[in-house]
């Protein structure tokens, strides 16, 4: 059977047998292939068989990947080759004919499957078929469409094929491991639900982000790393990211992720939405704020999209592109085309908005009134009127109003002023 085995000292005897599935081989648990070496990164590739090679893929490993002292981001391995982690040599060999169908090697960094340990155990007892979550009423026949990017196939390939089984069917999983892989897919075909890792090459997740929300605002976008902090969490979420979660690294993890991750494709957002042109902004927030709800209201048209966020009936804050606060507010009000959606209330990544919504409105009212104003001035000013011409002897004044009062007038015959009653022309 193919395998691979080390061949550096400190690790003489450490050997995975090769499936036909992916398999990670890395220092931290939870890999297939668990190797304990400063130089290994937590996951640091992948393997697979291909007929009699071996296909490598580094999963951004900290010292590199090399096959023959090249270093590789993914790479075939021929039998009889090696293949350097760090500083950890593997030799990809077929196992000798001379060893029994028992034989097994052992090692404090070895997790093997093979025959014999397998044949000391008692048979196992027959698992259950994952119990798939309830289906709401009129979702039978509903298929979810997802997305999962990660670079690592081997996960990939086994969370994939668990969605299947926990969703019976109804989750048509597609599959990217790079960003420009899940943008051809975005571009092609319909995706209810990204689930994306942050560390990638080239792109990573919370660029992707960036870019499906701009391109794709009506997608609902899930982020899922191994790399899990504080930081992370706080910039996806700031992102756009409906959820943040820790990838998972066992069965009962992994169906606890399926479960929330099936709750947010399927969940309809008990809001509205509608056209800017036949709903007016004013009279939605106005509604939210007496109603006191909290919720955002998405605002967008082909070339801006901003978020106005309402908590328990107040304005908080608000964006559209580099603006934020009451800018990008009355920016956002002024819009006159475009659609609007009301999304579940979450917290905005900073509160900008202290004003009360009703001064926000007026204030928002005004300035699209003088707006108004200004763009039906006219761009050049009329011509004067031209005076009539003054007969001798006649009295004449413009017509500037009633409060005009005419006290004397100039007789040309005379040349003098002759006072006048003082009553209003």
């Amino acid at each position: 059977m193919p395998r691979l085995i080390a061949i550096s000292p400190l690790l003489a005897g450490s050997v995975h047998e090769l499936g036909e599935s992916w398999a990670t081989v890395g220092r931290g648990d939870g890999n297939t292939f668990q190797i304990v070496e400063s130089s290994v990164s937590g996951k640091h590739c992948e393997v697979r068989l291909r007929g009699e090679e071996l296909v490598v893929r580094d999963l951004l490993s900290t010292n590199g990947t090399f096959i023959g002292g090249q270093k590789i981001t993914e790479g075939v391995v021929k039998l009889g080759q090696t293949l350097r982690l760090g500083d950890v040599e593997l030799r990809f060999e077929v196992s000798p004919a001379a060893s029994s169908p028992g034989t097994t090697f052992t090692s404090k960094m070895l997790v093997t499957n093979s025959a014999a340990a397998l044949a000391a155990k008692p048979a196992p007892v027959p698992v259950a078929k994952p119990e798939a979550p309830p289906v709401p009423a009129g979702e039978m026949d509903r298929k979810f469409h997802v997305l999962f990017v990660d670079d690592s196939m081997a996960f990939l390939e086994l969370f994939s094929s668990l969605c299947e089984e926990y969703s019976e069917r109804r989750w048509q999983i597609y599959t990217a491991t790079a960003a420009d892989q899940a943008l051809v897919i975005l571009q092609d075909r319909p995706v209810d639900l990204v689930v994306l890792d942050v560390a990638m090459p080239m792109l990573d997740g919370l660029q992707l982000l960036g870019i499906i929300h701009r391109r794709y605002p009506g997608v609902k976008v899930a982020v899922m790393t191994g790399g899990a902090t504080e930081a992370k969490r706080a910039d996806a979420l700031a992102n756009g990211a409906e959820l943040f979660l820790e990838k998972p690294n066992t069965a009962d993890g992994m169906k606890s992720v399926f479960n929330v991750l099936h709750d947010l494709v399927s969940w309809d957002c008990e809001g509205f939405s509608g056209a800017l042109r036949q709903v007016g902004l004013q009279e939605v927030i106005q509604m939210e704020c007496n109603g006191r709800h909290s919720s955002i209201l998405e605002i967008r048209n082909p070339e801006l999209r901003g978020q106005i966020y309402i908590e328990a009936g107040a304005i908080t804050h608000a964006d559209i592109g580099t603006l934020v606060g009451e800018p990008a507010f009355y920016r956002l009000l002024a819009l006159r085309g475009g659609e609007f959606s009301v999304k579940p209330f979450k917290a905005p990544p900073q509160r900008t908005i202290e004003a009360r919504w009703e001064f926000l409105l007026m204030d928002a009212a005004r300035a699209t009134d003088e707006e108004t104003v200004i763009l039906r001035k006219p761009a050049t000013p009329a011509p004067a009127a031209v005076a009539p011409p003054v007969t001798e002897g006649e009295t004449t004044h413009i017509g500037m109003g009633d409060d005009i009062i005419v006290v004397s007038t100039y007789e040309a015959e005379g040349g003098k002023w002759n006072a006048t009653d003082n009553a209003p022309k």
